[in-house]
C-alpha cells in the first residue's frame, strides 16, 4: 500500500535505461532453472501512506546474474495537482524495477519487517510472470490509475501472479474482516486522527460486505491469503502456492516510536460538546443567543461538509458516492455561517434555518442506529453540539412568535 519514497522515484527516473535493459535481458534468453519469483510483503510504517504496508514482486535468477524487485507503488508527490488528483481519485502510479538490495535498504532504514514468500511455480509460470513484469515497466505500460481499495500496489502484484499461473488459485482462507472500513480501522487503530478523517470521507459503500479478494488491498492480508493458498491445475493436482517463507528484514522493536500522547478525536469532540453545552445552557437561562458561536460552529462544519460533498459528487473513489453524514455535515452550513454576517439574514432566515436543521440532525441522530453506514464515535458529540445550537435557535424562534 505504501508508495515508495520520492528519492527512489527520482532514482528510478534517472535510470532511464533500466526498463530497456530488462527488456533486452528478457528477450535474449528465458529464466534459468535457478530462477525463483517471490511475493515481498513490508509491514506497516508510521507515515500516513505507510499504515497498510507494502507489496512487491522479486525475480531472482542467480545463473543469469540479476535480482530485481518490481514495485507498483511509485509516484511523484510533486507532480502537478497531486493532492487534488489523489482526493478526486485520479492519481497515476508507476511500476518500476530496481535491485533487491536497494529495496531492502529502504526498509532497513525505516525499521520495518520485510517478508518473502517464494512461490511454488513451474518454469512456464515463472516465465509468464517474468514477461508480464518486464512489459509493465516499459514507458508505454508502466503508468496505471491508482485506486486505494481495488487497484493498488498490493492488488497489482497479486493479479500479475494469478494470471501467470496455469490453474486456479484457491486461497483456503476465511474472511478476516466483514467490511472494507473494518480493514481500514484495523490498520489505523494506533492513528486515531487518520481513522477519523477516513471515516468522514468514505461512505456507506465501505460498510458493504467485502470479499477476501476485496480485502487483499491490504498487503498483510494478501500475505496471509498466499500462505494458505493452493494451486489446482487442469488435472486436479494440488500444490501449495508458497514454497518457502523467509524473513528478509526483522524489525527492531526497541527502536519503534512511542505512542503519541496527544488526545484523540473522541476526547476532543466530547470536550467541545461539553463546552458548547455549558455555553448553550447559560444562554437558555439568560434568555440569550450568541449567534456568533452558532455561526462559527456551522462555518467549521460547513467546510467539512463541503469536502464530503466534493467526494460524493466528483471523486471517482468507489466508496465515497453515498455518505449519510451529509444530513448534518453539508455545504449549506457554510452558506448559513456567511449569511450570519448580515443583519437581515439573522432576523429573517437564521432561526427558521436552524429549525429545519434541527429536524435533519434529529434524523441523523436516529440514523446512527438504522442507516447502513458506520459512524465514528467522535461524530456523536459533534452532532449533539450542533443539535444544541439548532434547538436554541428554534426556541428563540418560538419565543419571538409567541
Amino acid at each position: 500500500m505504501v508508495p515508495t519514497k520520492k528519492i527512489l522515484f527520482t532514482i528510478l527516473l534517472a535510470l532511464t535505461g533500466i526498463s530497456q535493459s530488462v527488456r533486452v535481458l528478457a528477450q535474449e534468453k528465458p529464466l534459468s532453472d535457478s530462477a525463483y519469483i517471490s511475493l515481498i510483503t513490508v509491514s506497516p510504517g508510521e507515515e500516513i501512506y505507510a499504515h497498510y504496508g507494502h507489496t512487491a514482486i522479486r525475480v531472482a535468477d542467480p545463473k543469469n546474474g540479476f535480482d530485481l524487485v518490481f514495485n507498483y507503488g511509485l509516484f511523484d508527490f510533486n507532480s502537478p495537482n497531486f493532492l487534488f488528483r489523489f482526493v478526486k481519485g485520479e492519481t497515476d502510479y508507476l511500476c518500476g524495477a530496481y535491485t533487491y538490495s536497494d529495496f531492502l535498504l529502504e526498509y532497513q532504514m525505516e525499521n520495518r519487517n520485510v517478508t518473502e514468500q517464494v512461490l511454488n511455480l513451474n518454469p512456464q509460470e515463472k516465465e509468464s510472470i517474468w514477461q508480464a513484469l518486464v512489459k509493465n515497466i516499459q514507458p508505454e505500460f508502466r503508468t496505471y490509475r491508482y485506486n486505494f481499495f481495488f487497484n493498488n500496489c498490493s492488488t497489482k502484484p497479486r493479479d500479475v501472479i494469478v494470471r501467470g499461473i496455469q490453474g486456479n488459485v484457491n486461497y483456503r482462507s476465511d474472511l478476516h474482516f466483514p467490511t472494507l472500513r473494518s480493514v481500514v480501522h484495523h490498520y489505523t487503530n494506533s492513528h486515531p486522527w487518520t481513522q477519523f478523517g477516513i471515516d468522514l470521507l468514505i461512505g456507506a459503500q465501505a460498510d458493504d460486505s467485502a470479499s477476501l479478494s476485496d480485502q487483499q488491498f491490504a498487503p498483510e492480508l494478501l500475505f496471509e491469503s498466499f500462505g494458505t493458498a493452493v494451486i489446482i491445475d487442469d488435472s486436479a493436482k494440488i500444490r501449495p502456492l508458497v514454497l518457502e517463507t523467509r524473513q528478509a528484514v526483522s524489525q527492531d522493536v526497541s527502536k519503534l516510536p512511542k505512542p503519541s500522547r496527544l488526545p484523540g478525536p473522541v476526547p476532543v469532540a466530547w470536550f467541545l460538546c461539553l463546552s458548547v453545552a455549558a455555553c448553550t445552557l447559560y444562554e437558555f437561562l439568560k434568555h440569550k443567543h450568541y449567534q456568533a458561536v452558532t455561526a462559527v460552529l456551522y462555518g467549521i462544519f460547513g467546510i467539512i461538509g463541503s469536502i464530503i460533498a466534493f467526494m460524493v459528487l466528483f471523486s471517482i473513489h468507489p466508496t465515497t458516492h453515498v455518505n449519510y453524514l451529509l444530513l448534518w455535515l453539508n455545504p449549506l452550513q457554510l452558506i448559513f455561517a456567511f449569511g450570519m454576517i448580515f443583519g437581515s439574514f439573522r432576523k429573517r432566515i437564521a432561526n427558521p434555518y436552524l429549525a429545519v436543521n434541527l429536524l435533519l440532525q434529529l434524523s441523523a441522530l436516529a440514523g446512527i442506529w438504522f442507516l447502513p453506514q458506520h459512524v465514528h464515535p467522535a461524530m456523536l458529540p459533534l452532532l449533539l453540539l450542533l443539535l444544541m445550537r439548532s434547538a436554541l435557535g428554534t426556541w428563540q424562534l418560538r419565543k419571538k412568535t409567541a
